[in-house]
């Protein structure tokens, strides 16, 4: 299982593709990916993947790819793919020269815009809550949140992407689509449930998907992070 492999391995975090397959398998649609070890493998994966793609780090020990230069994007060539792996490698040995390389996720590449943030939180106190608003870079500026106590009612989940005055996006402005609503309270939904299985909440502290794209043909975890508890 992947929480004992992590453990195991000492690690407190699971991958970015370890936390997109378990999404996965919850039913929450991400980019087509491929892991890779080395950056001569990379061309082959952009065949596979087809374009444009976006080339992310693997560490066990970065959590924020993007403050180390972990993180590079449109890549339409195979030659700038190789380049792009390269260049994240030496990033990381700029910023974190401790930090192991443990690989290159090549993942199609999906803008999000605006960009969604749906988390779990386990808190120790109160106990697992949903988290839904306005993601990427202003979480913390714009401070855009509903959050929710799980396991969630459908009022709940209503209540987290109609709350704030962003949720207000989605239902379509100057002229761009609404957004797949039901593909949403799905995604809302899948988090939640997991607060009716304890054997595989106790192994959790959070669930972060953060850039969340919604858009009129569904959702896309484009980032995830899963933290284990103690």
């Amino acid at each position: 299982m992947t929480f004992s492999k992590a453990r195991a391995e000492g690690r407190t975090t699971l991958s970015e593709p370890e936390s997109k397959t378990f999404l996965t398998q919850l039913g929450i649609p991400t980019p087509a990916s491929l892991q890779i070890t080395t950056p001569d493998q990379a061309p082959t994966a952009l065949e596979t993947i087809g374009t444009p793609v976006a080339i992310k780090l693997i560490s066990s020990a970065i959590t924020h790819k993007t403050e180390v230069g972990g993180v590079i994007f449109p890549i339409d060539t195979a030659e700038a793919a190789t380049q792009a792996c390269h260049r994240i490698a030496a990033n990381l040995r700029t910023h974190r020269p401790d930090a192991p390389l443990d690989g290159f996720l090549i993942e199609a590449y999906r803008p999000a815009q605006p960009e969604w943030l749906l988390s779990l939180r386990n808190d120790p106190l109160f106990g697992p809550a949903i988290l839904f608003g306005l993601g990427g870079i202003y979480v913390e500026i714009l401070k855009q949140i509903t959050v929710r106590l799980a396991p969630l009612a459908p009022a709940d989940i209503e209540a987290l992407i109609s709350e704030t005055p962003a949720t207000q996006i989605l239902r379509g402005v100057r002229g761009a689509p609404p957004a797949n609503l039901a593909a949403l309270r799905a995604a809302i939904q899948s988090l939640s449930d997991l607060t009716k299985t304890p054997d595989i909440l106790a192994q959790i502290s959070e669930i972060e998907i953060n850039p969340l794209t919604v858009t009129a043909h569904g959702v896309l975890a484009l980032d995830a992070l899963i933290v284990l508890r103690p």
